[in-house]
This record gives structure tokens, C-alpha cells and sequence, in this order.
């Protein structure tokens, strides 16, 4: 059952959200597996977050804390899903996507890995 007007209020909750957290973000495409958009640079608002998470290895006999990089932005922002390879700019620092979570709202969760710049 889908409650009316359940799709515009999260798009304006999601709106706001982008507003208050978001930074700005360039996206670049790979022009290795996506040689059809021509390296093109496409700016977005994304909510870009740099944080850490415990992991358990080897039964739990190893913890440690792990850098977790993920940037969430709307594809129709973008125009194109995004991929792994891609490469984003954010804060003056390069990240290349790892990983894409897509959802059934039109919004992508990117895990992203440093390229130290």
C-alpha cells in the first residue's frame, strides 16, 4: 500500500537534507569503461561523509577500525547511474568509487576510496 504523497514528501525531506549537509561535488565519469560521456565533469550537491567503522577479522580474533568514505547524491542530478571507477572531487580531495547502492527513490550511496591527493 502506497500512503498518497509518500514519493514528493521523501523527495523534499531527501531536498532538505542535501541542502543543510550537502557540499559541493565533482563528478567525473571513467573514461575507461564509460568512453561515451568524454571525461566530462558534472557538478552536484552530494552529503559526503568520511567516517570510521569497527570490523571483526578472522572470527573476531582481530579488531580494528576501517576508514568508510561514502558520498550520497541523486542520480537524476547526475544524468547517468553512477559506476564503479568513476572518480569524484570533494574538498580538494580525489576519491574513486568502490562500490554503488542504488535505491528505488533515485538516490545513490557511494563507497569511496582516497586517492591521496
Amino acid at each position: 500500500m502506497t500512503i498518497p504523497g509518500w514519493y514528493q514528501s521523501l523527495d523534499t525531506l531527501q531536498q532538505v537534507c542535501r541542502d543543510t549537509f550537502g557540499v559541493p561535488v565533482t563528478y567525473r565519469p571513467s573514461v575507461i569503461t564509460r568512453p561515451d560521456l568524454g571525461g566530462i565533469s558534472i557538478q552536484v550537491t552530494a552529503i559526503f561523509e568520511d567516517d570510521q567503522e569497527p570490523q571483526s577479522f578472522m572470527g573476531g580474533g582481530i579488531d580494528a577500525i576501517v576508514p568508510r568514505t561514502t558520498l550520497e547524491l541523486r542520480v537524476a542530478d547526475l544524468g547517468f547511474d553512477p559506476v564503479a571507477g568513476d572518480d569524484v572531487l570533494v574538498n580538494g580531495h580525489s576519491y574513486r568509487v568502490k562500490d554503488v547502492q542504488l535505491d528505488s527513490h533515485g538516490t545513490a550511496l557511494l563507497t569511496l576510496v582516497n586517492l591521496l591527493s
